[in-house]
């Protein structure tokens, strides 16, 4: 018994390291989960920010090439000014 007593004094050093290193590791791996967490879900909304600033530029270059077409310039001057051609009637409420 004396053996095992002086052999755990004499190597004391060695198992308090290995418990402090034992709980820096596991405050690491926390700090490690929590920042690969945010970066997961910062990883999800720039996803979904590229996903729609690609539909419109999808929709503006759409634009861009009709912008020749009298059929597409008549469909914004009608969608977006309001304006109607002369055979059609329009109607406003108020």
């Amino acid at each position: 018994m004396n053996g095992l007593q002086s052999l755990l004094l004499r190597s004391s050093w060695v198992i308090l390291y290995l418990l402090v290193c034992g709980i820096l590791y596991e405050q690491g791996l926390g700090i490690w989960n929590r920042e690969y967490e945010t970066l997961s879900t910062q990883l999800t909304k720039l996803n979904k920010e590229k996903e729609l600033a690609l539909m419109e530029q999808k929709d503006l270059q759409l634009r861009v090439n009709s912008q020749s077409d009298p059929a597409w310039v008549e469909l914004i001057l009608m969608r977006e000014l309001g304006l109607a051609p002369e055979e059609q009637v329009k109607v406003v409420f108020q």
